[in-house]
């Protein structure tokens, strides 16, 4: 028998469950605890590392980073050291609603970060969460903008507020008004274009856990020593309004839906910065030019001339509103020139470098890899590897002296897949897990460690999953799934065949036994992979992203 199971999914961005849980047993949260207990819950794996970019995109396509070839926001682009941001269109792998879409099933996608450009499917995409500012092609078909300007008011992506403690009220009411515009959108498009699967992403609980996670931390180093108040509310305010919103849009699935909200990676707190390129310095692994200028640059740069301190006295003067709008902290490649940066790095006598968001991602300097690469590939890069490990294993606090780095990975030990040659080669997890690494800024701090700015909170490894309605075991536990199971469940869930390169597996112990004997698991006979086109964004949109990027404090 086939199965005439319809989805929703409503994606939380960056949220823990531990949180949703805490508020939900104080009777906060009424629509969520209503879908924990009338189903399943449970963490989520998210992919390594636990980011928005791999792991919005893991979970659309149910493959891992090496068969994605997403790692991160940015990506090397190919015979330079220069860093853009990705899009979907270098995204390996026919997204879940494309499978669908092609099989006949209705879809409507709203606000899914890493879905720009939009592709062409049966039903609508409105992208998120990577497009630029002011494009005019978010949708699918290209004229659902105007339809939305006209029926809920001119559509945003992005909120008109980055925080600061002065501007917290206005930072708040930005994230509420964008919250009613995301659930004003989805019930219309709901109600008028009604669908076999539909999926909505709330890309602010990221940006409010990020920013505010002082508040829900007593101990955090922007507290005062000793200040143990609860400063919760602001945060449980929104939370409150979101499951109100959650609750308007779950009431609109019938008893012929199954209803998915998810997390693509938790949050936690998040105490000092690691800057591995400076550490990579310090070991002499990395080397700068030598010529004067270069070492005056050097010496200007340790005195404390960084992008850091720029971004702190941008904070004061109020600059920072419009930090991920508008290009006022100049262009990229001019910052480069300016600040030090990979342009005063002599790659022919460099080692490894760094880039990378939340986990310390190492890549070796390889011959004939990289455009100025110095290492041969087979024995001599496994030395420098081993050196590298060696030396990490040494890396300490020079505040506490204490060790910095834990569990070390190696790329073909965490990744599989035709995209493992773009892997970090090594990737550093940090011993404490409140001690992230530093941006995506070539050199964004003249400190090796220090205290975080910008945000308060940083990613972790484990997200949510609650899954309620059609089919599932009410009271059921979800243990050890992994954000690449969600794409074969939902094909599983819908009836249709799961393709054979997909990482995950789908997670049929969640359902009851009737309706695995009613839904059988259909395996695919081919692969969902697809041509990987690179047009990128233009110069203006890549800046503009990288600005976004930088408000945010992705970039440092």
């Amino acid at each position: 028998m086939g199965s005439d199971t319809k989805v929703l999914v409503i994606g939380l961005d960056g949220v823990p469950l531990s949180l949703i849980q805490s508020w939900a047993d104080e009777g906060r949260l009424p629509t969520l605890r209503r879908l924990m207990e009338q189903g399943a819950v449970g963490q989520l794996r998210s992919t390594v590392p636990p980011t928005s970019g791999p792991s919005w995109s893991t979970f659309m396509t149910g493959k891992n980073p090496g068969k994605t070839g997403i790692y991160d926001f940015l990506y090397r682009r190919e015979d330079s050291y220069i860093f853009p941001p990705v899009n979907a269109s270098r995204r390996d792998g026919l997204t879940v609603w494309k499978l669908l879409s092609d099989q006949g099933k209705k879809v409507g996608i709203v606000n899914v970060p890493m879905s720009y450009p939009v592709e062409e499917v049966n039903g609508y995409m409105v992208s998120g969460w990577m497009t630029p500012y002011s494009a005019q092609d978010f949708t699918f078909p290209p004229d659902l903008w105007r339809e939305l300007k006209e029926r809920i008011g001119y559509y945003t992506i992005y909120p008109t507020e980055t925080f600061s403690e002065a501007r917290r009220d206005s930072f708040l009411a930005a994230c509420d008004e964008l919250l009613d515009q995301r659930a004003k959108t989805a019930l219309y498009l709901m109600d008028r274009y009604p669908t076999d699967f539909f999926m909505l992403v709330i890309f602010d609980t990221d940006r409010i856990l990020h920013q505010l996670w002082h508040y829900l931390d007593p101990g955090h180093p922007w507290r005062e020593p000793g200040d143990g108040t609860d400063q919760s509310g602001a945060v449980v305010r929104y939370f409150e309004r979101l499951d109100e919103k959650v609750g308007e849009i779950v009431n609109r699935a019938d008893e012929d839906t199954l209803v998915i909200v998810l997390s693509d990676h938790g949050m936690g707190p998040a105490h000092k910065f690691i800057v591995l390129n400076n550490w990579l310095l310090e070991t002499g692994l990395l080397r700068l030019k030598r010529d004067p200028f270069r070492l005056l640059k050097h010496q200007v740069f340790k005195l404390g001339f960084t992008l850091r301190n720029v971004h702190r006295i941008a904070d004061k003067i109020g600059l920072a509103k419009h930090a991920e709008y508008k290009g006022l902290y100049s262009l990229d490649y001019l910052m480069k020139l300016v600040f030090l940066s990979f342009l005063d790095v002599d790659w022919s006598r460099s080692k490894a470098y760094s880039f990378g968001r939340h986990l310390g991602s190492i890549y070796i300097n390889v011959k004939g890899r990289e455009p100025g690469g110095i290492v041969e590939p087979g024995e001599e890069y496994e030395e420098v590897r081993d050196e590298v490990i060696r030396l990490a294993r040494e890396f300490v606090d020079p505040q506490t002296g204490e060790p910095l780095i834990g569990e070390i990975l190696k790329r073909e030990d965490t990744y599989h897949g035709p995209y493992l040659d773009q892997a970090p080669d090594l990737i550093l997890r940090p011993r404490d897990e409140r001690n992230i690494f530093f941006g995506l800024a070539d050199f964004g701090s003249n400190n090796t460690v220090d205290t975080v700015y910008r945000y308060s909170g940083m990613h972790r490894d484990y997200g949510l999953l609650m899954m309620s309605g059609k089919g599932v075991r009410k009271g059921a536990r979800i243990e050890g799934a992994g954000i690449e199971d969600l794409a074969p469940t939902i094909l599983y869930a819908m009836g249709s065949p799961i393709p054979q390169d997909m990482d995950g597996s789908p997670l049929t112990e969640v359902f009851t036994e009737e309706y695995r004997t009613q839904v059988p698991v259909l395996c695919g006979e081919e692969g969902s992979s697809r041509e990987v086109c690179d047009p990128g964004y233009t110069e203006e949109a890549e800046e503009e992203i990288k600005e976004r990027l930088k408000g945010l404090g992705y970039l440092g």
